[in-house]
């Protein structure tokens, strides 16, 4: 089968669609059920194939996870610090699951995770921190990586050179089992770190700081389990909001709220796009045709900065997008 989408335009797009759980949060708390003592159970969460391989590898560590409805429900705690290895390649985000290994059993055995076709994206930053809270990295041949904690993983103060969400993921994971206390700087501030931290803390752990540039972690022998509903996926619903806008027509984003993701809306607003928020959901509509577009567009870090965009009045948003990292 030929790995491409074609989409045929010329139609305005109408309708209501509900935003499912963010894919971001839902993978590190997938992972971070590694470390509860009792049942967890995600509600609403999206199937996809990176949350399918998740549960492989949360089964392969010896974990139960199984789908009732459209919740998650998953128990431990690990009985094998080795992953499946071919599983752990199809995802990036496999490596999040070695830092719940490392505190419950002091060793993580698996391949180098894959799965990313944005580019390359090494996980230095993670390996780096482990170490500071008294992981060793062994030579386990080329594509393997072992892991150990002989002593256990213990708080360390780590500053980040660059605030990687994948890295403070991990960081925080192994941070709110260890011993003693973790400060974490120069962390990412993405809300899926914050949902994060909540989900830890409602299972008994002490995280500070969450959606700063300082954590704070006081590591806990223990954690229970908990309900918990990831945060909606703004990816997804900025993915959505600006489909209706280059198509045109009437979306109305169910579940969302429009602070998840208000920089792309104030520039489809800008653009001449209609948006309207108001709890839980957001309307975009587009009915009018017309020349123009918007100032170059920068990418950066989150928390995010006022865009900067000049409005051309029911303009369709037709101009090209450069981003700079």
């Amino acid at each position: 089968m030929e790995n491409r989408i074609v989409v045929t335009g010329g139609r305005p797009l109408n309708g209501a669609v509900r935003i499912p759980a963010a894919k971001n949060s839902v993978l590190p708390l997938l992972a971070a059920s590694m470390l509860c003592s009792e049942r967890v159970r995600l509600r609403a969460v999206p199937r996809l194939s990176d949350v399918a391989v998740s549960l492989a590898l949360l089964r392969g560590a010896g974990c139960a996870a199984r789908w009732e409805g459209e919740d998650v429900v998953l128990s431990g705690p690990p009985k094998t610090g080795a992953l499946p290895g071919q599983t752990a390649e199809q995802m990036r985000a496999s490596i999040l699951f070695c830092a719940p290994l490392l505190a419950k059993l002091g060793r993580a055995e698996t391949n180098l995770p894959g799965g990313c076709r944005i580019g390359a994206r090494p996980i230095d930053l993670h390996l780096a921190g482990l170490r500071q809270m008294g992981a060793v990295e062994w030579d386990a041949g080329p594509g393997r990586l072992v892991l150990t904690a002989p002593s256990g993983l213990h708080g360390a103060e780590i500053t980040l050179r660059f605030p990687s969400v994948g890295a403070t993921e991990t960081l925080v994971l192994a941070a709110a089992c260890a011993k003693g206390t973790t400060v974490l700087r120069g962390a990412a501030r993405e809300p899926e770190i914050t949902d994060l931290a909540e989900f830890l803390n409602r299972c008994g752990a002490a995280i500070q700081g969450a959606g700063s540039s300082t954590i704070r972690i006081e590591g806990r022998r223990n954690l229970s389990g908990c309900i918990f509903s990831p945060l909606p996926d703004r990816i997804f619903a900025s993915t959505l909001a600006c489909a209706a806008a280059a198509a045109g027509g009437r979306a109305e984003l169910l579940g969302c709220p429009a602070g998840l993701y208000a920089p792309v809306l104030e520039i489809l607003e800008q653009m001449g796009c209609r948006v309207e928020a108001g709890g839980e959901s957001v309307r975009v509509s587009r009915f009018c045709t017309g020349q123009g577009g918007c100032s170059p567009v920068s990418t950066r870090r989150w928390p995010p900065t006022r865009p900067r965009c000049w409005r051309r009045p029911c303009s369709a948003p037709r101009g090209k997008a450069a981003s700079r990292m």
